[in-house]
């Protein structure tokens, strides 16, 4: 009797294990058919040659030719021969539930119009949120102004544009691949960097400045920032944040990416990656300076190879950094016109009804440091006493790119960098519009270019720094 106590008492305790491990085996199982099930679905998907998004976070990438045919208008100039392709690059970004496209584009600039067309023709075709998008331009002069309007050539240009557009997102999205990594670097560029703006002999600052140039009006923010995704199976997407102006040097009559063209080129052969340029906070940045020893590199041409060593030296110092769920925001800021005295508005009107060849002239004549600082006069003139800007944050985790349609200083753009709650943040200027030249507010006493070209009052530059931060905040908060 004993015995078969004993026995019963084992047999007590084994059965539920016994159910245990047939739950468990029915479980995987279950697992294993909704795996397989899912698999089956997008194989089946990509036989229809539908877009198939991973159950896992992942980043797809495209990049297309813009160039178009010749001739092509460009900043002062006709582009008359092709020195390198312009190129548009989509990254698109998926965190297993919606997708947001971060765009560069080797253009001068894109008008709000373009944007919004943009925007539309993106939304209706993919269904991706107009908020989910940033088109940032790399601010080549070398390239069009994406808009409406104008001369035949720039109509035939932006329908080129139009044309390319829904191409590269698709591409973008069919390449999206599962990311096993994502991983952050930072490394700083003193031979490469300047501010722009000179303090001369006689007590006054001077864009571009000459030899005789005492120094800078501020020391500039060198640094230059990595993000690469380390994806399962197809190559890594390298993408790279620094701050500078266009660096010139291609010729005259030359359609071109500026520096950033031998620069992905040797980034992509060095490292075989996907690259992605994103313009920073260069509005008073170059890397071309007159004072004598201070410039390393004659030409942009040359200057890649001062890019590529920052770039390896990012990437030796580069971290993980952890995805997650995007966040988007877009907020439309009202800033406050800068309205000139009328004396200066007539000034003006009589620079730009002057003939082209005498308008230089004139200018220095009546004032204005260019002629085109009395242009931005009259158009000031034309507008209200406020106006509303576009800004955009968008995040994944604890990567975040800040966006704003101006030429920002690097003053205010270190400044966003510095007050985001994120671990990486990328500052996007010339993003979603192009609102012109927005100085620091040490820089309007100086006068100069850059201020006199500007459309808003002092303090706007920090106005629109401490909008991006907090807009970071509330992304953060919501991730």
């Amino acid at each position: 009797m004993k015995k078969i106590i004993a026995l019963l008492c084992l047999l007590s305790l084994c059965l539920p294990l016994c159910a245990c491990t047939s739950e468990l085996q029915a479980e995987t199982v279950d697992v294993k058919k909704t795996e397989t099930a899912k698999e089956t679905k997008q194989e089946k998907k990509q036989e229809k040659g539908e877009i198939v998004y991973p159950a896992a976070f992942a980043v797809g990438y495209a990049r297309i030719d813009i160039t178009g045919s010749l001739p092509i208008p460009i900043f002062e100039d006709t582009g008359t021969k092709i020195a390198d392709p312009l190129y548009l690059t989509c990254t698109a970004v998926w965190d297993g539930e919606q997708v947001a496209l971060l765009m560069s584009a080797d253009l001068r600039g894109i008008q709000e119009k373009a944007v919004e067309g943009t925007k539309d023709m993106i939304y209706k075709q993919f269904k991706i949120p107009k908020d989910n998008i940033i088109i940032n331009c790399t601010h080549t002069h070398s390239a069009p102004v994406a808009g409406t309007g104008g001369e035949a050539s720039r109509v035939r240009w932006n329908a080129n544009y139009y044309k390319q557009l829904p191409i590269v997102v698709e591409e973008a999205l069919r390449d999206l691949d599962v990311v096993e990594g994502v991983f952050t670097g930072k490394s700083h560029t003193e031979s490469l960097t300047f501010v722009r703006r000179y303090l001369m002999p006689d007590g006054t600052y001077k864009t571009h400045g000459d030899k005789t140039a005492l120094g800078h009006e501020t020391e500039a923010d060198t640094q230059l920032q990595t993000l690469r995704f380390d994806r399962k199976s197809k190559k890594d997407v390298l993408m790279i944040n620094y701050q500078t102006h266009h660096c010139s040097g291609i010729g005259k009559g030359k359609v071109s990416a500026d520096f950033v063209a031998p620069y992905r080129t040797a980034a992509e052969k060095e490292l075989d990656c996907h690259f992605v340029y994103h313009q920073g906070a260069g509005g008073n940045i170059n890397f071309i300076s007159p004072i004598p020893d201070e410039r390393k590199y004659p030409n942009y041409i040359s200057a890649a190879e001062g890019f590529m060593i920052a770039t390896r030296d990012a990437l030796s110092k580069e971290e993980p950094i952890q995805t997650g769920k995007i966040q988007m925001i877009t907020r439309q800021l009202t800033v406050t016109v800068k309205k000139d005295p009328p004396e200066r508005v007539e000034a003006a009107k009589k620079v730009m009804e002057a003939d082209e060849a005498l308008r230089s002239t004139l200018a220095t004549q009546y004032g204005f440091e260019t002629w085109r600082a009395a242009n931005s006069t009259l158009t000031r003139a034309d507008k209200g006493d406020t106006e509303q800007m576009p800004l955009t944050t968008i995040s994944f985790g604890e990567i975040a790119f800040a966006a704003a349609p101006i030429e920002m200083f690097d003053t205010n753009g270190k400044q966003v960098r510095d007050g985001s709650p994120f671990k990486t943040t990328y500052i996007c200027s010339l993003t979603n519009g192009s609102f012109g030249y927005v100085p620091s507010a040490l820089a309007f006493p100086h006068g100069s270019y850059e201020v006199n070209a500007c459309s808003y009052v002092p303090g706007t530059g920090e106005q629109i720094a401490e909008e991006l931060i907090n807009m970071l905040n509330e992304c953060k908060s919501a991730s």
